[in-house]
């Protein structure tokens, strides 16, 4: 009988098996636990939403885990909550959940670690080349996806050549690469593709996975042909906004804005704020700045915000925040201070004071700052700079703080 339509949930990235503790956010360990936990109810939360709307197909597009921070326990539970959904799952591995005889997707290796094998409701592609998979329980639905063999960039522009599918009334891809032109500093570019190349497919619509942030691909007439759905939950200080899935419907003759909706999975939300702090005199007052910032950006209390400061703060008086101040704000404050410096009149510096070891220092360190704006060597007028402000420190008997 044909099929007009598929109802679908589509996920990408949550990297199952991360750690949280470290980066810019400098989670400590007990809240990276807990972040462990948003992680996993992600999942658990997502499945039951497809449960409650009937979808027919659930599209996972990479990076369900990461092959390097998985244990039995995660496996486990990755096994229990896809298997209980009742509904197909696809999965196109990306890189970070490779596909090998030596990873996690061989249930030769899932019994020794889990004890268990993969779902039968589980169909995981298995081909380091487009594949189309056609699913009993889906007639009239081709699923072409592909898989990464290891943790590595894949140069080869997968979707440089026309992928011919088998006729269906329904033409799904799925896999986790690059769109270019929409690059994430510090991300891996890997098997990328233009609009154009992907937009030449015959697909009416393209299950995407690696970028963390929610974004669609249309064609000219408006119709959307593919989506990031983004990470389920935000992984890093960067990630910033809602994070979640995709619920969608495509029709046989496409989709339509309404057909897609995105889906909030993710507890908490990143925010990050930029605070010049430049004429403030005092900590409390500072921390009255940055309470004013966090009310203006909306930071609710399960929220998590890196704060990064910069400007000038008066030499001596030490940036050292109220245990209180930061645990009652939100889930978790980051503060970067890394860019304050301290308030040394250095443009008061006359001619009686050029003679003390203070003032040649400061005026030599200053020609030698100017030289380096002039040739706009920005990299070493931060390093000099900093030399400046470490040795007026020094020289006063005020402590060395870090920048």
């Amino acid at each position: 009988m044909p099929r007009n339509q598929i109802k679908f949930l589509h996920l990408a990235d949550l990297h199952l098996g991360r750690s949280f503790l470290g980066g810019k956010l400098k989670l400590p360990y007990e809240k990276a636990r807990k972040r462990v936990r948003d992680q996993q109810d992600a999942l658990i939360k997502a499945i039951e939403i497809a449960q409650n709307e009937k979808v027919d197909l659930i599209l996972i597009a990479g990076d369900l885990y990461e092959e390097e921070g998985l244990t039995g326990a995660i496996v486990a539970f990755m096994f229990e909550v896809l298997g209980n959904a009742g509904i197909p799952v696809v999965i196109s591995p990306g890189n970070h959940d490779y596909y090998s005889v030596s990873s996690h997707y061989s249930n030769e290796i899932t019994q020794v670690t889990a004890g268990r094998r993969w779902p039968d409701n589980v169909t995981i592609v298995n081909s380091y080349d487009f594949t189309h998979l056609e699913l009993s329980e889906l007639p009239s639905v081709v699923i072409t996806g592909i898989a990464y063999h290891s943790n590595q960039s894949v140069k080869t522009k997968k979707l440089r050549e026309i992928i011919k599918p088998p006729d269906a009334e329904i033409q799904i891809c799925i896999f986790h690469g690059s769109r270019e032109g929409f690059h994430t500093e510090g991300k891996l570019i890997t098997m990328p593709f233009s609009d154009a190349e992907l937009l030449a497919q015959p697909y009416s619509y393209t299950a995407l996975g690696h970028y963390h942030n929610h974004s669609t691909l249309k064609d000219k007439t408006g119709k959307i042909r593919a989506a990031y759905p983004g990470s389920p939950i935000a992984l890093s200080a960067s990630e910033t906004g809602i994070h979640g899935g995709l619920l969608g419907t495509i029709h046989a003759d496409g989709m339509q804005d309404s057909d897609l909706e995105h889906i909030e999975l993710d507890p908490r939300r990143n925010h990050r704020i930029n605070l010049d702090i430049t004429g403030i005199s005092h900590i409390q007052a500072l921390e009255a700045k940055i309470s004013e910032a966090l009310q203006k950006k909306d930071v609710r209390k399960q929220d998590m915000a890196l704060v990064n400061l910069s400007g000038s703060f008066p030499q001596g008086s030490r940036i050292e925040f109220d245990e209180d101040f930061l645990n009652d704000s939100c889930f978790q404050l980051t503060i970067d201070t890394s860019s304050v410096q301290p308030e040394w009149c250095l443009d008061e510096i006359d001619d009686l004071k050029k003679i003390t070891t203070e003032g040649a220092f400061s005026t030599r360190l200053m020609e030698l700052i100017s030289t380096a704006e002039a040739r706009g060597d920005e990299y070493q007028v931060i390093k000099l700079r900093n030399a400046l402000f470490y040795g007026l420190d020094a020289l006063n008997g005020r402590q060395i703080m870090p920048r």
